[in-house]
């Protein structure tokens, strides 16, 4: 199941690293959906990269979740305001846990 097109009506349950998080947060489990207009669903997402070694602006780094049933790390949108709204990332993800929006 892919990320939820409509996250942004989730209400905003936190911050990190100065993004909102969205969605039920109960680590290690349940981490949210990370983001703004590049929202990537940390439920979903397998840590396996593509979107880092694709995105052309940095919009990524890895962020530990030790415990969490699908992958130890995840992708995170740190550099947020860098995303030029190419898609690549949103493209490439085999999980489909990303989606950009264009605010």
């Amino acid at each position: 199941m892919p990320i939820d097109q409509d996250f942004m009506k989730q209400p905003v349950t936190g911050e990190h690293k100065g993004h909102k998080i969205r969605g039920e947060v109960k680590p290690p489990e349940k981490l949210g959906i990370h983001g703004t207009h590049v929202g990537v669903d940390h439920d979903l997402c397998e840590g396996d990269g593509i979107c880092i070694s694709v995105c052309p602006v940095g919009v990524f780094e890895w962020v530990g979740s030790p415990g969490h049933p699908k992958s130890d790390k995840k992708s995170d949108p740190v550099n947020e305001p860098e995303c030029i709204f190419c898609r690549a990332c949103e493209a490439q993800c085999p999980v489909t846990a990303i989606k950009i929006t264009e605010i």
